[in-house]
């Protein structure tokens, strides 16, 4: 068995090698303490006693065990550290390519085709064949050239349990204990270092900006995206409102084309890949430049919002749902900020086919395709991450069709791609920490009836009446976010939150450099990341039309473009030919 861990924060103790920290009960468990609470597994029984352990533990870790004759690696309920191993069970790496390079896996056309598809592989495959990676909440064992996974924490949001429905109040009330819980162990593990936030223009990290300022805490918040975005606007006013520091870094498109290409950022995009997720970069530059001149402290406790509500922004409507009036509000949260519109909520029968059909046309859209083949290799992929191993027969409510959904969502596409972001982090040399993630919060999540799981709803009252609070605004400004900014708020936020920016930020002009409405925002020109400065100017104009930055990306990603050659080939269509493994 050989294991190579190559992030310098593993802690090795006889045979067991972890990294990041856990609760147990009410003591905080690192390093040596953690490895030893793991350390108490019995060796005849690896994988039942490793999970009755992990199952205790709540907190952002994972961990290997390794004896003479196996392998127990641990991942936590976010999968936030993701470790891989081969088919055979003979390498085991917290780097992909590692696992790759040992065995000498080829691509595999299933796997890669998904990817490009979607930016991350959904179960345990990578783009490489036989190379997997931990699941969310699962322990994984190695003997014997056998593989064998136990899921000890799954995520299924039914709604209200029989004795939380006796004893429920607003589902709004319901969170806050909840979210008690994980501010708490956000201050034990923060300590006395400040906590430093992304700051968005949504919910998520205003939640935790304004909870964190009520408590007393030192906060410093970072932006970063083009002066005049609704997302750039609204974060300077939460953070003016809430008396914190706010540190903005302007992009525009020649910053992307420096950074892009540099050496760093080529080590970070390698070291971030492991084979099934494409890295995040949205706010990698803007992290290295504030470090860099000492604008952020490398000693903080960086906190991104990812929360475990997110997957309910995207449930359909499904039939037989009741009349949503009674609970209608004037907050939510929809698409992502980059949008280019906002679409009508789908109805669908809740079973697990319509479900099926439901992903496919949500998340398979990065290129066109059309291959029956690939499609029913999909399919029963979705299946898998939509049940576990319930029956397929059991989705027949609007209950359990939204927990099917969620959970494709949480194991899919959260756990890959969206907490991937965690590798910028670790990139720049910081410590990070999930409080939206907490368990605590996600069991009073997966308690929250339907209707006020859907757009967020509960999740984006309770950061509304949060920073209402902390900021002393009406309910109608505190529920204000870049979706929802008036043109004249866009205008003129600079000058009555930050004045001193119209010389430090915007060279002594008053209006904001970045204007476009959001139907605009999907031309490469006016994207308001301005991340398409990346790609070659000729490259770009030689691309099919109308295709994402991401799409891009995971031609990139898989060595078939490269986006400094302005003459690399590329795409005459935007129809991906599925099982060749490449692009018509």
């Amino acid at each position: 068995m050989q294991t190579t861990l190559r992030a310098n924060d593993w802690i090795c103790v006889d045979g067991c090698a972890v990294r990041g920290q856990a609760f147990d009960d009410s003591t905080v468990l690192e390093g040596k303490r953690l490895a030893a609470r793991f350390l108490e597994f019995d060796e005849e029984r690896p994988l039942d006693s490793v999970s009755a352990i992990a199952t205790e533990l709540e907190g952002f870790y994972a961990a290997v065990l390794t004896t003479d004759e196996t392998a127990t690696l641990v991942a936590d309920g976010a999968r936030s550290i993701p470790i891989y191993y081969d088919a055979d069970g003979t390498v085991v790496s917290d780097r992909g390519r590692v696992v790759r390079d040992t065995i000498g896996a080829q691509r595999d056309p299933i796997a890669e085709s998904e990817f490009l598809l979607t930016r991350y592989v959904t179960g345990s495959e990578t783009i490489w064949r036989d190379v997997h990676a931990t699941q969310p909440g699962a322990v994984v064992t190695l003997e014997n050239s056998t593989v064998t996974e136990r899921t000890y924490r799954d995520y299924w949001p039914a709604g209200p349990s029989s004795e939380y429905a006796e004893n429920s109040e607003n589902p709004v009330t319901q969170l806050e204990p909840a979210l008690e819980i994980a501010l708490d162990r956000l201050e034990r593990v923060a300590g006395d270092r400040p906590i430093v936030l992304p700051l968005s223009g949504g919910y998520d990290s205003r939640l935790l900006a304004s909870a964190l300022v009520a408590r007393g805490r030192d906060v410093i918040a970072f932006t970063f995206g083009r002066s005049g975005h609704p997302d750039v606007e609204v974060s300077r006013e939460v953070a003016t409102r809430l008396g914190i520091r706010w540190e903005f870094v302007a992009y525009d498109e020649a910053l992307w084309d420096e950074w892009y290409h540099s050496t760093r950022a080529k080590q970070y995009r390698a070291r971030a890949f492991g084979g099934d997720a494409l890295p995040f970069l949205a706010e990698v530059p803007a992290l290295h430049r504030l470090l860099e001149v000492d604008r952020l402290p490398r000693d903080a406790l960086f906190c991104p919002g990812h929360t475990v509500a997110t997957p309910s922004e995207r449930l359909p409507v499904f039939v037989g749902e009741p009349n949503r009036s009674e609970t209608e509000t004037l907050v939510g949260c929809g698409p992502a900020v980059d949008a280019t519109e906002t679409p009508d909520r789908e109805t669908i029968a809740p079973s697990t086919e319509a479900l099926v059909d439901y992903v496919l046309e949500t998340h398979y859209t990065l290129w066109e395709w059309d291959d029956e083949a690939f499609r029913t290799a999909a399919r029963d992929r979705i299946r898998r991450g939509l049940l576990g191993d319930r029956d397929p027969d059991s989705i027949v409510d609007p209950a359990r069709a939204a927990a099917s959904y969620e959970r494709w969502e949480w194991r899919g596409r959260m756990a890959t791609f969206t907490n991937g972001d965690l590798r910028a982090y670790e990139n720049a040399g910081v410590d990070w920490w999930l409080p939206l993630w907490d368990p605590a919060y996600v069991r009073a999540w997966e308690q929250v009836p339907l209707e006020w799981r859907r757009e967020k709803r509960a999740h984006a009252e309770l950061a509304v009446d949060r920073y209402r609070r902390a900021a002393g605004v009406s309910y109608r400004r505190a529920a204000i976010t870049d979706r929802s900014l008036s043109p004249v708020d866009r205008q003129l936020s600079l000058l009555r939150q930050t004045p001193v920016g119209q010389f430090t930020e915007r060279g002594g002009d008053w209006e904001p450099p970045f204007l476009a409405p959001q139907s605009a925002w999907g031309e490469p020109e006016q994207h308001p990341l301005a991340w398409y400065g990346a790609v070659d100017d000729e490259l770009r104009r030689r691309l099919p039309p109308v295709q994402s930055f991401y799409a891009i990306r995971t031609l990139a990603e898989t060595g078939r473009l490269d986006l400094s050659d302005a003459g690399s080939p590329v795409p005459e269509t935007t129809v991906l030919s599925i099982l060749t493994g490449c692009v018509d």
